[in-house]
Parts: C-alpha cells; structure tokens; sequence
C-alpha cells in the first residue's frame, strides 16, 4: 500500500473509464463522447450505464442514479468514502488522471487462427516461471493465436469462460476475448472454492491435487465478476474465498460474506504472501498435499 494520501478532489479527476477498465469491466458501445457498459450494479441484458468522458461522470439509467469516480467506488463496493480513497490510492491499480481530450480507440477486427494444446515456448515457460506444470495447465487451458488488424501475431495462454469467452493471459497482457464472465468448474459437489484468476486455481491443485474432484470451483477472472456470484453461490452449502491478500481483494471478501453466511475466508492459509501463487513460488519445497482445503 502506498503512503500518498489521495484526497476527495483527486479522486473525482481519476478517469471512470480507466477504472472501469483496470477492474475488467467489458465495454459495450464507445464513440468519441461517452462509453456505455451493463450495469455494475446489477445483471442486464442491454447496456444502460453511460460514462461521459468530457465531464468523466457515469449515470445508470436502469436505477437513475449517477455521480463521479469516487461515488462509483463507493457504490460498487458499499464501502465509507475513506475505504474507497485507499481503494483508488492502492499502487496495483495505477490509475491515471482525466484527459482533457479523450482519444478514440481503436476498434480493429481480430481473427483466431488457432485454438490448440499449450506447447509454444514461451507460454511453457511462463507456466513454469509461475510454478505451475504443463500437464496440469493443458487439462485447464489452450494455447490461443490471432492475427490482430495490423496483421501481427499474437499468442496467449486462454483459459475459457461460462459464456463461452475466452479469458487471455501471457506474460505481459491480461484481457479477455469476446464475452468476459466467471468460470465454473463442476464436480456435482455441494462445496465451492472460489478464486480470483485462474493462476490462483492452478496454484491450489499444484499445491493439493488430492482436492482436484471433490469440491466445485469458481474462477471470478477479475473482481468486477463479483455480482456474477450471487444466483450461483445460492446452491451451495459451503463457500470457501481464496482471494487475493491485498485491499481490493478483502473488500470483495467482506461483501460476499456480508451477501453469504455460508462463505468463509481462507486467505488465513496464505496471510504472509498476497495470494496462491505468491505461496506457491515462494515455498516449492511444500509437500504436494498441504490439506489446504476445508
């Protein structure tokens, strides 16, 4: 955590587009004025959430409610303005200021030219330099080549989605293809773990394997999924949270345990290192089976 302290005047100049996009929220429409997303708030099928990028304010029309960066924060995460202050303040997220102009993006088509076991070098090492083995990412992921409109080919370990989107990841981007959602991963069990990233996931079979097939698995694929839970955490009698040991991920602790008297959280396994896989990298002489489950 950083030591700056953020005051209420910077936090409305942070752009809403730009925190939108850092929690992986989707963009649904965009033109040089204002952007438009489905509701933060609540599930929907047309996107009635507007962002104005000239006065960087949002408005949701579905509840008639808008406000700035700061009020967005505090909503989306029912937390006091002093809590969402740090939020924005944390150095994870590097949020920059309004532009005074905003660019337009650009919105070339991108094409998929291949969709295959992960075999490419790089993504091999990628998997090992985070402590997880081939053989377990290729019974969970795909390798996942395109050609952008520049004709460049870009590659990227994917890892797919409960809307039939792919989540993207290498070592330098994070992003999603097509529909961005959680994925589950069932095993007709009446437990759930939940996770933040998929890496997380990985982190805890390499770590216990013997949990592999008795337990259900939720993978949120960014925080922003968190309302994604809601209908789907309701068949399950035991909800266990593995999410990130930083102050974005105990805000999402508290409000799914505040929602779900079932959830409880795990974190405690892993209080001296930031999530899974920061456990996992830093301890590889761990038995292979940690009883790290509940």
């Amino acid at each position: 955590m950083k030591n700056t302290k953020l005051n209420c005047e910077s936090a409305r100049n942070i752009s809403i587009i730009t925190v939108v996009e850092k929690m992986g929220i989707r963009i649904d429409k965009e033109n040089k004025n204002e952007v438009w997303i489905k509701s933060p708030f609540r599930q929907e099928r047309t996107a009635s959430f507007k962002i104005d990028k000239h006065l960087n304010c949002w408005y949701d029309h579905g509840e008639g409610t808008g406000g700035n960066t700061l009020d967005f924060v505090i909503k989306y995460y029912n937390i006091s303005p002093t809590e969402a202050l740090r939020f924005l303040d944390n150095s994870i997220f590097s949020f920059h200021q309004q532009k005074n102009k905003p660019e337009e993006t650009n919105t070339k088509n991108n094409k998929i030219i291949k969709l295959d076991k992960v075999s490419h070098t790089a993504l091999t090492s990628y998997f090992s330099n985070r402590g997880i083995g081939v053989e377990l990412a290729n019974k969970y992921c795909s390798e996942f080549h395109q050609i952008r409109g520049d004709n460049r080919n870009f590659f990227y370990i994917a890892f797919r989605n409960d809307s039939g989107g792919i989540e993207l990841r290498n070592k330098y981007y994070k992003g999603a293809f097509m529909k961005k959602d959680i994925s589950t991963i069932s095993n007709n069990s009446k437990s759930v773990y939940v996770f933040e990233g998929f890496f997380d996931f990985l982190s805890f079979l390499t770590l216990n394997p013997i949990q592999e097939n008795k337990n259900d698995f939720i993978i949120m694929n960014s925080l922003s999924m968190i309302n994604k839970l809601n209908k789907t955490l309701n068949n399950y009698t035991q909800i266990s949270l593995f999410l990130d040991n930083d102050f974005a991920g105990k805000l999402a602790t508290k409000k799914i345990i505040h929602q779900f008297t079932k959830a409880k959280d795990m974190s405690f396994i892993y209080n001296k290192y930031k999530d899974l896989n920061d456990l996992l990298l830093k301890n590889k002489n761990l038995s292979n089976d940690m009883n790290i489950g509940c």
